[in-house]
């Protein structure tokens, strides 16, 4: 309905603005963006996926390349990673995220990548009154199967300490003074947790997340919310030392992160302190214990978001990014996190509201002052729109050197420092500031005046939650677990900890097979052993038996000896699938590896061992009459085909390599706050939360810079979260903040349509008269010849200004001229043919006399006359003329 009609023809919907940008990114061949913004549960993120939904439908091809699907599967992973309910949205976003969808230049998608902004990570471990943790948490507790409830430990919402805290009453800082009180809901009405729990499981499939990898993320999603029911007591012999209350829960989290439990404990309870040639331990105090136990839950948790935003970007990279520099188009949309107010604002908050600072001064950007200047240094008559200019407030936040945010972390490097302090420092630097002003009262609190009205922020925890970063006690312990997943996770960078991986995992698979050899040859007793022993050793020297893809082979062989010694073995062997661990593959996928594994001719080796006529071989029987033992033979013919296959492997898709994290590693930001709160140096400082996140909002504001951009707009209709309810006053509020009645007056008395001279001729050339020149002149005598009104144009120096309703009169004009044009080329087309055709006739008639009088010289004889052969003739030639 809406492809490929100019936006405003039809009426408003957000498929007419995804249409508009992709056909104005594959005409004028430059890169768009999508900036929706709104307050917060105004409907961004449902905007989002119905652009995304739309801007992968219009992709030519439609579904053959398979992007596609992992795009729109991206989105219910990333919401219930990232999306949790608030007091004003069930489904807020509590990250920003920007999407790229790219093409080729025929329109078809060719690939995308997402880039966050800003987890709000103290969402983990403490919610406000009417307020739930993150959704994924809920889906996993409601729809896992009664199997994966006994493997992951999982328990009831209501008995998870980050998940029971939304209380009618408040604040509940510890364990220690946990009372009863009456729960709010843990569902949404009209919510169905066991179904979203499948949707997601279907997207993260669609994604390329494994079953395998799946349990992972569920096992460490159990032990977050574990560590959160870790609580604190102090010692009874001791003042300055602590103890846990319940140690049951510690082996159950141990088991999940699959680290030590002493040395969770330890770490949970003590900190070590390094001095001048001496290593003390010294034991937190009970308000640092919940500190550390809730900064280990969130950089877990982090950490995981930032794993599965770069395990998505990897599934939709194209490889031909990675050989090639062909041109590529792009798409971008900005679904970014709402202007919030509530009743308790803190650090979070704060950073929010700045983003929609800065994009709102953006829009104002685009919108006012930059037309308005074009209008005056294109010399036309304007009037200027007035508008509101939020430049101070944005200063005001982060111009350095006063600037609040800067000030800030002034206060996080001095140790003595303290939110009071902070807020003096607010006070003496900014107190004439017309946008931020101090409470009366002595409340440790400041307003801010933003351009969507005033905000009071409560500095608690600002300085806390600005260099919230982990210890490095945490930080060995989670990488000493003998999960790979989670060292994953801690991994500073993604290449050296994929190359460690696979280092890790064949040393394993080394240390494996030398341990199924020495059990092999210690079960031998008495004289029979002796032989095999001394087989099997020389079997070993031979190299290709170490390599994994050879697992199956050994397999079939010591059931083959099994056979033999199935009567007098007393302590069978453990098959040799036990020793592969988490890591094993099924009978289909070895056999693969089999076939595709050979090289250098190790399997001829195998076979000349194998058909060597050695008495001791023949006495130990793993090598025994092979022509009678059909699992022999099979292994043979495995070692066979082994050395001569030369296809291809089929290998699965979004396999990691080297190439590709490190391409994705400098293309997206990837988890660099993260990686440097984990990961301190011991010299320089890492940088605060604030200074990244204005680094990422100034990057997202370069890649704004650099694409023609579209605005959507989104309203919350009422503050009930209901239905089909209308609030005057909260909409019209709303109008004026985010200046959309401004917007409405300049783009009622300004002009939206600007063509350049060259442009504008070359657009509308079959409308200009022959011989009409791009100047200012000749486009003036064609509007003036074709009647347009003067006041729906204006010509400036080096540009031609329109308004939308004479753009249209234009646009018909051109169209129809356009179809006036092509009935004449029909036309003309159409009498060429009929002319053949009639001069074909009209030979075919001359053929027919020549035929019917072979003497004549004409179509009637030789005098030119006679009745008798006219009368002939005519019969002959009508029926061809009737079919002309």
């Amino acid at each position: 309905m809406y492809d490929n009609h100019t936006l405003g023809k039809l009426e408003p919907h957000i498929y007419a603005v995804a249409d508009v940008a992709y056909h104005a990114m594959l005409q004028r061949r430059k890169d768009q963006c999508i900036v929706i913004s709104g307050e917060s549960g105004s409907g961004k993120t449902q905007s989002t996926n119905f652009l995304i939904h739309h801007l992968t439908a219009l992709s030519q091809k439609g579904f053959a390349s398979g992007v596609e699907q992992i795009i729109l599967g991206a989105g219910p992973v990333l919401e219930a990673f990232g999306n949790a309910k608030t007091a004003h949205n069930n489904n807020s976003s509590r990250f920003g995220k920007f999407i790229q969808v790219n093409y080729q230049e025929s329109g078809t998608v060719r690939g995308a990548y997402v880039e966050k902004y800003l987890l709000e990570k103290s969402r983990l471990v403490y919610q406000e009154h009417n307020e739930r943790n993150y959704h994924v948490f809920y889906y996993l507790l409601a729809g896992a199967s009664e199997e994966e409830r006994k493997t992951f430990h999982l328990l009831q919402p209501e008995e998870y300490h980050y998940l029971n805290q939304m209380t009618k009453k408040s604040n509940k800082l510890h364990w220690d003074n946990y009372y009863e009180s009456e729960l709010d809901c843990f569902t949404v009405e009209g919510e169905d947790l066991k179904h979203d729990f499948e949707r997601l499981q279907l997207a993260m499939e669609m994604v390329g997340f494994l079953p395998a990898t799946r349990k992972q993320i569920f096992s460490l999603l159990s032990a977050i919310l574990l560590l959160g029911n870790i609580r604190y007591k102090k010692k009874t012999y001791r003042d300055d030392s602590i103890d846990i209350c319940n140690p049951e829960v510690l082996p159950i989290v141990s088991e999940l992160l699959e680290v030590k439990e002493e040395v969770l404990l330890e770490a949970l309870t003590t900190r070590k302190t390094v001095t001048v040639g001496d290593r003390l331990i010294v034991p937190y105090k009970l308000a640092e214990a919940g500190t550390v136990r809730d900064s280990m839950a969130k950089s877990l948790y982090s950490a995981l978001f930032d794993w599965i935003v770069f395990r998505t970007n990897h599934a939709l990279l194209n490889n031909r990014d990675l050989e090639d520099n062909a041109k590529i188009l792009s798409i971008g949309v900005l679904d970014i996190f709402g202007f919030e107010d509530y009743e308790n604002n803190s650090f979070e908050q704060f950073c929010i509201n700045f983003a929609n600072e800065r994009l709102q001064h953006y829009f104002n950007q685009h919108i006012f002052k930059l037309e308005q200047e074009e209008y005056r240094a294109e010399g036309i008559s304007w009037h200027n729109i007035d508008y509101i200019d939020n430049s101070g407030c944005i200063n005001l936040i982060s111009k350095k050197p006063t600037a609040l945010l800067h000030l800030l972390d002034e206060e996080c490097n001095f140790p003595q420092a303290t939110n009071q302090t902070l807020l003096d420092k607010f006070r003496r630097q900014h107190d004439a500031n017309r946008y931020i002003e101090f409470p009366a009262v002595m409340e440790p609190a400041f307003i801010i005046h933003h351009y969507a009205g005033k905000v009071k922020y409560g500095v608690k925890d600002f300085r806390e939650k600005n260099t919230d970063h982990l210890r490095p006690d945490i930080v060995a312990l989670l990488k000493s677990s003998k999960k790979a997943f989670i060292c994953g996770l801690m991994g500073i960078d993604p290449v050296a900890t994929f190359r460690w991986a696979v280092l890790r995992a064949y040393f394993r698979a080394l240390v494996a097979f030398r341990e199924a050899g020495s059990r092999h040859t210690h079960s031998k007793t008495g004289s029979e052993a002796a032989v095999p022993s001394a087989a099997l050793k020389t079997v070993d020297s031979f190299s290709f038996l170490h390599h994994p893809v050879h697992q199956r082979s050994l397999e079939i062989l010591q059931r083959c000896k099994e056979e033999k010694y199935s009567i007098t073995r007393k302590n069978p062997r453990s098959p040799l699938t036990d020793l592969q661990g988490t890591n094993a593959v099924n009978e289909r996928g070895s056999r693969e590896s089999l076939y595709a594994g050979g090289c250098n001719g190790r399997g001829s080796r195998s076979l000349r061992l194998a058909s060597t006529g050695s008495p001791t071989l023949e006495e130990d029987g793993i090598f025994l009459n092979s022509d009678k033992s059909k699992l022999l033979e099979r292994a043979q013919g495995i070692l066979l085909r082994n050395k001569n296959y030369k296809s291809k492997p089929s290998l699965p898709k979004h396999l990691l390599d080297v190439k590709s994290l490190r391409y994705l590693s400098s293309v997206t930001l990837h988890d660099r706050i993260t990686k440097s709160l984990l990961h301190l140096h011991k010299k320089k400082k890492p940088p605060s939360i604030s200074a990244q996140f204005q680094a990422s909002l100034n990057k997202l504001m370069e890649t704004l810079g650099q694409s023609e951009p579209y605005f959507v707009k989104c309203i919350r209709s009422n503050a009930e979260k209901l239905p089909l309810r209308f609030n005057d006053s909260l909409v019209l509020r709303q109008l004026r903040y985010t200046g959309m009645l401004e917007t409405v007056r300049i783009r009622q008395s300004g002009y939206s349509i600007k063509f350049t001279f060259q442009h504008f001729v070359s657009h509308f050339l079959i409308l200009l008269p022959r011989g009409t020149s791009p100047t200012k002149a000749g486009i003036r005598d064609f509007f003036r010849k074709i009647h347009l009104a003067p006041a729906g144009y204006q010509v400036g120096n080096t540009m031609v200004f329109l308004r939308e309703a004479e753009r249209q009169h234009l646009q018909s004009l051109l169209h129809q001229e356009v179809l006036r044009r092509i009935a004449a080329l029909q036309r003309r087309f159409r009498a060429v043919l009929e002319r053949k055709h009639f001069v074909r006739m009209r030979q075919a008639s001359s053929m027919i006399q020549v035929t019917a009088w072979p003497g004549t010289r004409g179509p009637l004889g030789p005098r030119g006359g006679g009745c008798n052969q006219r009368n002939r003739l005519v019969p002959l030639v009508a029926p061809c003329l009737s079919s002309w």
